[in-house]
């Protein structure tokens, strides 16, 4: 028989589903552990309160990704080869995970204080590695001169800013944003679209 998970796993990967349908905003200790199927002094046992909670579960959604930027980082390739390898890891975590990111967006304007946090140290984390990476490209030839944060801005807004808007229009106002997303068709949430931006993007940073 499958190992049961524990009751902890069972809350976080709960909420995670709350939050990416709804965003934190929407998650209570009370409508969490009904839909786990648990009782609130269960999740007092395991969290606290919330706000541990929400710290805890935004990180664990989180860690995968920057586990993943700093291996590539640091493996010994050419930095452009590692610049391709981060950035591929970015735009495939976009691709899973654009609603619950566009949430997070939402909550953070909404005032939730945990999203405020995370979103307001997520500069010293994997965007740090992709600046220092462009950096180390620059210095070995294979990447143009210029300011590396414009740099980096140019490969978000090439590659993944279209995913995001997205998944911003579709949990802000679904409804609404239909006719946009129909004109645009499904090029926005098409994954090899969106590989084929970063793979242009990379072409106009390339010094050759």
């Amino acid at each position: 028989m499958p190992k049961r998970k524990s009751t902890r796993e069972h809350l976080l990967n709960t909420g995670a589903m709350i939050v990416g349908e709804s965003g934190l905003r929407a998650l209570t200790v009370r409508g969490l552990s009904l839909r786990a199927g648990t009782n609130t002094g269960s999740f007092v046992y395991h969290f606290g309160n919330r706000e541990a909670f929400l710290t805890e579960l935004l990180e664990r959604w989180y860690e995968p990704l920057f586990t993943g930027i700093r291996t590539h980082a640091n493996i010994h390739l050419p930095a452009f080869e590692k610049l391709e390898a981060i950035l591929g890891d970015v735009m495939e975590f976009l691709l899973r995970h654009g609603q619950f990111i566009a949430q997070l967006v939402l909550d953070a304007l909404a005032g939730e204080q945990a999203a405020i946090r995370f979103i307001s140290g997520i500069h010293t984390r994997h965007p740090l590695v992709l600046l220092e990476t462009i950096r180390e490209a620059q210095q070995e030839g294979s990447v143009l001169m210029g300011d590396p944060m414009n740099i980096l801005i140019y490969l978000v807004c090439c590659g993944g800013a279209p995913f995001i808007l997205s998944g911003q229009l579709q949990v802000h106002d679904p409804k609404a944003a239909r006719p946009v997303l129909d004109l645009l068709g499904s090029i926005l949430n098409d994954p090899e679209s969106a590989r084929q931006r970063m793979t242009w993007a990379l072409r106009g940073i390339r010094r050759v």
